[in-house]
């Protein structure tokens, strides 16, 4: 499978992770991850084959992404690490213009493939309790399993918030590769050399 493969990959698995309803998160208790990372992949899957006539509609499944996935997604963590060590040469108003940008880039990027899915089942992760004043930083694994074709191994790596002590998402790992460092990977030499708008312009095209 080529690079790019597997990234989209990565990206389709995140969307599995969170493609859920608005009233079945508020009920989710994002302080243990295990439990709701689980929770929502289980139910996801199954909204997946509900709404199969609709996953093609690219605007309809902007929409439910912005909805439903970016609020489990700590983009602002993510596109901060994607700049990597030129954020203190940037201003704020850059930073909120990438991380917006990002963020947009990332609902076009999931709202593309998400189509692409159809027999794919999760293998869920074992239930582990996480101790919140100890651990900030965790990788949750599962494996993607279709018929006929070999498992893929799925990693989630989330972080908790220090106030709120709920966990989201920043990076996603298939097959060795991470999401996040192929995205600094591409834009980190730009924003060295070109400055962070000509990153922001780049994402701004890919949408």
């Amino acid at each position: 499978m080529q690079i790019l493969a597997k990234i989209k990959y990565i990206l389709s698995a995140l969307v599995i992770y969170a493609f859920v309803s608005q009233a079945y998160a508020s009920n989710l208790d994002l302080t243990d991850p295990y439990n709701s990372l689980n929770q929502i992949a289980k139910q996801t899957l199954d909204n997946i084959k509900a709404n199969k006539d609709k996953v093609t509609d690219k605007a309809f499944m902007q929409a439910l992404i912005e909805k439903d996935l970016i609020p489990y997604v700590d983009v602002r963590y993510a596109a901060y690490k994607v700049i990597g060590p030129s954020l203190k040469t940037t201003s704020a108003t850059q930073r909120d213009e990438f991380t917006e940008a990002f963020k947009n880039y990332l609902v076009s990027s999931f709202a593309d493939v998400l189509g692409k899915y159809d027999k794919q089942e999760l293998e869920l992760a074992p239930y582990r309790k996480v101790d919140n004043s100890k651990e900030s930083i965790i990788s949750i694994k599962y494996l993607i399993k279709e018929a006929g074709k070999q498992d893929i191994e799925l990693i989630f790596k989330l972080r908790r918030n220090n106030n709120t002590n709920e966990w989201k998402v920043f990076d996603m790992v298939a097959e060795n590769i991470s999401m996040l460092q192929a995205k600094q990977s591409e834009l980190g030499p730009i924003i060295k050399n070109k400055g962070i708008d000509e990153a922001i312009k780049i994402l701004k095209a890919k949408q």
